[in-house]
């Protein structure tokens, strides 16, 4: 399948993955007070978050060994299973630690305990399939992605509606239902991996060395993104209040509509990148840079449609007065993810030549960049401020990277403007 059918099929996968937020909206806005949303908002993205540390990039590792075969392609399987036991020892220590400290988050964020302590294991039903996803990416076969996804997406979203409406369990009901679909779908993931021949109960510690150090660097790189995600959560809960924080969250699940976006073109793109760059010729780096700037493009022609269209979201799938403020924000998070998207595509450079370590630099600054900016426009602009900072910090994420990733791999990205001329 050639890039831009794979592209579609992705697309349409993922988009069709956050229509479960656009059929939840109307749940959500008339069962969840905006402070209970709020309360959902902050347990998701603390499991996010951490999820995103624990599972220490094993999935991004078996990616790039799937098309550099660095220990051999015989050894493919026993180097998945290798990987996946650096996440399984950070599970243990997280439980630990929530174990220890559970209360005293609780007591700060106000929310119930065994929600504290549950974030491990919520956040370790991630890990099996984002590895079969990430291995039906390498191997070009989105329609098993699409068929795997949207099944998962179809059973949270009914599991959901059911505890949330039928069972009237609010905000708990939704993270019930996530975490049982998930936990169903890992177990499904394992079935399919070890049936393949992917998964085999053989341990390599070198393997596991290789993945280690691999993700090391870029955890604080993942952790950026989810930092900046929860940041001006937590700042909002904190400086203006947790209902403010549950009606943001509205527009901002509206303008991750192009979070999705990029994140399935990322997914058809990465596989054609790192076969390209692998037989890289001066004529193959032209045609990767001129549908660079095609894709980039089109990201920014779909967040300017999802900000002209987000009043008619909001009429249609917003029907509680207090969550309609959210509208202004869909705008401003919808460009942070268009520049997002632009920076993933420079950062892949970075990644596959295994200059990880430039990327824990960039994260390291974006961190404290990003928290200095919710501190002191939030300050000034109120929950407005979160969203400026959201996207000044995303657009500097993607500077950065591009400035990086030219020099550790260059690539003509200027002078296609003068074949052009």
């Amino acid at each position: 399948m050639n890039l831009w059918k794979s592209m579609s099929v992705y697309t349409i996968s993922n988009l069709s993955r956050q229509a479960i937020g656009f059929v939840l909206l109307p749940v959500f806005t008339a069962y969840l007070s905006t402070g209970q949303n709020g309360d959902l908002t902050t347990i998701t993205s603390i499991v996010t978050l951490l999820g995103s540390f624990m599972i220490l990039s094993a999935p991004g590792a078996i990616n790039l060994e799937y098309f550099r075969q660095d220990q051999g392609k015989e050894n493919f399987s026993t180097y998945i299973s290798s990987a996946l036991v650096n996440p399984l020892i950070l599970f243990l220590v997280l439980t630990l630690l929530s174990f220890l400290f559970g209360s005293i988050l609780a007591d700060w964020l106000e929310i119930p305990v065994r929600w504290i302590y549950a974030i491990p294991l919520l956040a370790l039903t991630t890990l099996l399939p984002q590895v079969l996803s990430i291995i039906y990416q390498a191997r070009s076969q989105p329609l098993h992605y699409a068929a795997y996804n949207l099944s998962m997406t179809t059973l949270d979203l009914l599991f959901s509606i059911l505890l949330i409406v039928g069972l009237s369990m609010n905000w708990e009901g939704r993270i019930i239902g996530n975490f049982g679909t998930k936990a169903l779908f890992g177990l499904i993931a394992f079935f399919l991996l070890y049936r393949s021949g992917l998964f085999r109960f053989k341990l390599n510690w070198s393997y596991s060395k290789d993945a280690f150090f691999f993700g090391l660097p870029l955890i604080l790189h993942i952790l950026s993104v989810n930092v900046m995600d929860l940041s001006d959560q937590l700042f909002i809960r904190e400086m203006v209040g947790r209902e403010e924080l549950g009606v943001y969250s509205i527009g901002y699940k509206v303008g991750m509509i192009i979070l999705i976006l990029q994140a399935a073109i990322v997914m058809a793109w990465q596989p054609f990148l790192y076969g390209k760059l692998k037989e890289i010729t001066p004529k193959k780096k032209i045609e990767i840079v001129r549908l660079s700037y095609l894709i980039m493009a089109g990201l920014v022609v779909a967040g300017g449609l999802l900000y002209l269209i987000s009043p008619l979201i909001f009429k249609y799938f917003v029907l509680t007065p207090e969550y309609q403020g959210g509208v202004k924000y869909v705008g401003i998070v919808a460009l942070a993810y268009v520049f997002l998207g632009w920076y993933k595509m420079f950062s892949s450079y970075i990644i596959y030549t295994k200059n990880n370590k430039y990327l824990s630099y960039i994260a390291v600054f974006n961190i404290i960049f990003n928290l200095l900016l919710n501190y002191f426009l939030i300050k000034n602009y109120g929950t407005m401020g979160a969203a400026y900072a959201t996207v000044i910090s995303y657009f500097s994420f993607f500077v950065i990277t591009a400035i990086v990733s030219q020099q550790v791999y260059p690539m003509p990205w200027f002078a296609i403007f003068k074949r052009i001329k």
